[in-house]
């Protein structure tokens, strides 16, 4: 019996382990001490940029993260086995250092804070803010311009409402900090690419 579980044990680990599918956009940086982990497909747009240590989990389902999306350090987006569902990221999404995102979208231009928690099946909507160690429950939606603070308190953020210019400017910003990037984490080229 030992010997049956001691095959199952290293099955698993072998299977945690495995390289995922891969589609990464030539653009994009991809650190090469970023995790990738899974069974299930993962993209990766133009010029996105995934930091050193952080995850996506493929394990659940697939994981896309869209043009001009950053994944820093310590963040965690995607399922783990056992759960099932596809994680999309649209264009220009930061989600920040030691954040988990395991909600089945994050609108374009939205940012998820430091050490916040999108729960499985959520739905944040389009330039909306989760701030930093906030959650957003199982199934739970945050809508467009929404922001997320202080306890669970919302509000609809008006200036980003109301303005096409500043949602313009808001994507400006973020492609600016994914070509700043560039030159600050190293691509991990082929261990991904090849």
């Amino acid at each position: 019996t030992s010997d049956r579980s001691q095959t199952s044990n290293t099955s698993s680990a072998a299977a945690a382990s495995a390289r995922p599918p891969l589609k990464i956009h030539s653009t994009a940086i991809v650190s090469e001490r970023a995790v990738l982990t899974g069974s299930h497909p993962i993209t990766i747009g133009e010029r996105a940029v995934i930091h050193p240590f952080a995850h996506l989990r493929a394990e659940g389902g697939s994981v896309t993260i869209s043009e001009y999306c950053t994944v820093d350090e310590t963040a965690v987006v995607g399922l783990p086995a056992g759960e099932s569902g596809d994680i999309l990221l649209e264009k220009a999404v930061a989600v920040h250092s030691g954040a988990v995102v395991m909600g089945s979208r994050v609108g374009e231009g939205s940012e998820i804070g430091v050490k916040a928690c999108i729960g499985k099946g959520a739905v944040v909507g389009q330039y909306a803010t989760v701030a930093a160690a906030e959650a957003v429950e199982d199934r739970g939606e945050v809508g467009d311009f929404e922001v997320v603070f202080g306890g669970g308190r919302r509000r609809v953020d008006g200036l980003s409402k109301g303005s096409e210019d500043w949602r313009e400017l808001r994507i400006t910003s973020q492609r600016k900090m994914c070509k700043a990037l560039e030159s600050l984490v190293p691509d991990g080229g082929m261990k991904w690419r090849g």
